[in-house]
């Protein structure tokens, strides 16, 4: 089993991968910023294929550096060295795989899942503003991701949504989904680290304060 996290930068993805990590998937570890589930800079992508992404896409202005079929080869490298460490399902998260989509399906396979987390685009690019990141890029880096991902998506059968909202106010729902799809068996103890790793926000909250930290959203 493999599959992919994508969606736009803040929104969501590292509480999807944060969960599958808890769950038993295999995200690839050691992972970006670091790997304790403690941290606030976990945000569970693979270092390596972090760096290689940053490189291929030029983060922030997002232009191609590599071809698709070396991308294709990197992935098809990259999946198959985490397959040797054991039997779980293996997968990554990277708002850059957003771009990746039809490398992946070729490097991965036809049977390869992709989890979008869904979330609307003025919300992702608020949350890129209230963070200060990629100051001056913050729309057109959501718009680029956003455009190529829903382009993909519909064609694909195998790209399933999960819509941020939903998952934050019901993360055992979220979790029970992801353990289905990726045909894992995990204990209830790991089912309630999963859910409890999305911070249910209350009812005084808004969608877009900044009071949730940055390893939940």
């Amino acid at each position: 089993m493999r599959f992919a996290v994508l969606g736009l930068y803040n929104s969501g993805s590292t509480a999807l991968a944060g969960m599958l990590h808890r769950l038993g998937a295999n995200m690839g570890p050691p992972f970006w910023e670091n790997s304790d589930d403690n941290s606030a800079v976990n945000y569970y992508e693979p270092y390596d294929l972090s760096w290689h992404l940053r490189r291929w896409w030029n983060e922030p202005q997002i232009a191609e550096r590599v071809s698709s079929s070396y991308r294709i080869e990197f992935l098809k490298r990259w999946v198959n060295l985490q397959e040797c460490a054991g039997q779980a399902p293996v997968g990554a998260k990277h708002p850059l795989l957003s771009l990746c989509g039809p490398d992946l399906a070729e490097a991965w396979g036809q049977e390869t899942l992709f989890f979008w987390i869904w979330r609307p685009l003025r919300e992702s690019v608020a949350g890129l503003q209230r963070r200060g990141w990629f100051l001056g890029h913050e729309e057109s880096i959501q718009q680029r991701l956003w455009d190529t991902l829903t382009d993909f998506a519909q064609p694909h059968s195998r790209v399933i949504r999960f819509e941020w909202e939903r998952v934050r106010s019901n993360p055992l729902w979220a979790a029970q989904e992801l353990a289905r799809l990726t045909r894992l068996q995990p204990s209830h103890a790991q089912l309630q680290a999963a859910a409890e790793f999305v911070r249910v926000p209350s009812r005084s909250q808004c969608e877009d304060c900044g009071s949730l930290p940055d390893g939940t959203i």
